[in-house]
């Protein structure tokens, strides 16, 4: 497929996405979560799927064309999007390998925030009017300690009033996160953007360990939207 029909069939996606979307599982490697974080704002991204083979250059005209519909990249992320597109899904991938077990880092939430929210919520997390959500100033993280950890690993669909405006699109999980960056992404906002003074006194930070415990639910985006009106119900 051309990059010139991939772009057509992306905008068409773009559409779809604002009220449905689909879990695309993309092959193991370096720079796939930040390609689901960048690149799921609107696409459900089985076109990246349908258009595994195409060559590195195609992949690169298919980024830059994204420019004008809104796609900013840092430098260091679109050479590590085009690498991992034009490695895993360009025309001589890999052999899928079992993934070795990572050693253990620590885990950079503001890094995360950059390369997994800043596409819908900006980098001073306020949002895009009538689009998306702001997460500054956001009093709806704390409607529970692990809240926001499930909105993370189970996305929310339906609408929702944050600071007294309206949003009625969805956001797609972002399990593909391992518990320590979702820990650490989750503290960073709660902690910064004016969200700090907003936290219960008695309420403490996430941590790998209860990401852990709730990614075994199995939850969907409703569920994650009907427990959000039982708890922001609850706090009235």
């Amino acid at each position: 497929m051309r990059a010139g029909t991939l772009l057509f069939a992306a905008l068409g996606a773009c559409v779809a996405f604002a009220t449905a979307y689909a879990q695309i599982e993309l092959p193991q490697g370096p720079g796939r979560a930040l390609v689901y974080g960048q690149c799921r704002t609107c696409h459900d991204l089985q076109y990246l799927e349908e258009s595994a083979g195409i060559p590195r250059d195609a992949w690169g005209d298919l980024l830059d064309s994204m420019k004008q519909y809104g796609l900013r990249l840092a430098p260091d992320q679109r050479a590590k999007i085009l690498d991992y597109l034009a490695t895993y899904l360009g025309p001589n991938p890999p052999p899928t390998t079992a993934a070795a077990p990572a050693a253990p880092v620590k885990v950079d939430g503001a890094t995360v925030f950059k390369d997994q929210c800043t596409a819908c919520h900006q980098e001073n997390a306020q949002g895009v009017e009538d689009a998306f959500p702001p997460l500054a100033h956001n009093a709806d993280l704390f409607l529970s300690r692990d809240y926001p950890v499930r909105v993370l690993l189970f996305g929310l669909s339906g609408k929702i009033d944050v600071n007294g405006k309206s949003f009625d699109s969805a956001m797609p999980p972002l399990d593909v996160l391992s518990d320590a960056q979702i820990a650490a992404v989750v503290n960073y906002v709660c902690d910064n953007f004016g969200n700090a003074e907003l936290r219960p006194k008695d309420m403490a930070p996430v941590d790998a360990a209860t990401v852990k415990a709730l990614r075994s639910k199995k939850l969907t985006a409703e569920q994650i939207y009907a427990e959000r009106t039982q708890l922001k119900a609850a706090a009235k």
